[in-house]
C-alpha cells in the first residue's frame, strides 16, 4: 500500500512541475511541444509499475514472445513458398497433359493415329521436347509417316531433332 501511495505522490507532483512549466512558457508555439513532452514522461510514469512489476524476467520472456512469433513467421513464409512451388509444379503438369491432348487432336487432324504423347515444357511454358508413340498399323499404311510427324512437330513447336522422339509402334 506504501509503494501505491508512493507512486501516486510521485505522479501528483511530476504533473503539477510540468503544468507549471508548460504554462510559464514564453511562446504558444513552444506549448505544445512542452504538452507533447509531457504527455511522454507522464505515460512513462504511468507505464513503470507495471515494468517493475515485471521486472527483467518479464520483459525477457517478452522479448522470447516476440522472437518465436518472428521465427513462426518466417517458417510460415517458407511454408507458403514451398505450397506455391508445388502449385505451379501442378500446374505445368496440367499444361504438358493439355499440349499433350492437343498434339494428339493436331495428328489426328494430318490424318497421323497416335497412340500417346507427351510434352515437356521448360520453366517459360515453351516445349522442351515431344515424345509421340504411333499406332502400330500406322507404319504399315504410310511408310513416311515418322518423317511427316517429325517435319509437323519441327513446323509447329519450332524444334530440332534432338527434342523429338517417334516410337513407331514396335519398331
Amino acid at each position: 500500500m506504501g509503494t501505491v501511495l508512493n507512486w501516486m505522490k510521485q505522479f501528483l507532483i511530476l504533473y503539477l512541475i510540468l503544468t507549471i512549466l508548460t504554462q510559464l512558457a514564453a511562446a504558444e508555439a513552444y506549448k505544445k511541444y512542452l504538452r507533447f513532452l509531457s504527455g511522454i514522461i507522464l505515460m512513462l510514469v504511468l507505464v513503470s509499475p507495471l515494468l517493475r512489476l515485471f521486472g527483467s524476467e518479464g520483459f525477457g520472456s517478452v522479448l522470447q514472445s516476440y522472437d518465436r512469433f518472428w521465427d513462426s513467421m518466417d517458417s510460415f513464409s517458407i511454408e507458403a513458398a514451398n505450397i506455391e512451388q508445388m502449385q505451379e509444379k501442378r500446374r505445368m503438369e496440367k499444361y504438358e497433359q493439355a499440349a499433350a491432348s492437343d498434339l494428339i487432336a493436331f495428328a489426328k487432324a494430318q490424318g497421323i493415329a497416335v497412340n500417346r504423347a507427351s510434352v515437356s515444357l521448360n520453366e517459360d511454358y515453351t516445349v522442351n521436347s515431344v515424345a509421340v508413340w504411333l499406332e502400330a498399323r500406322q507404319k504399315q499404311l504410310d511408310p513416311a509417316v515418322r518423317d511427316r510427324m517429325a517435319a509437323l512437330l519441327r513446323q509447329a513447336y519450332q524444334l530440332q531433332e534432338h527434342q523429338i522422339f517417334i516410337d513407331e509402334g514396335g519398331e
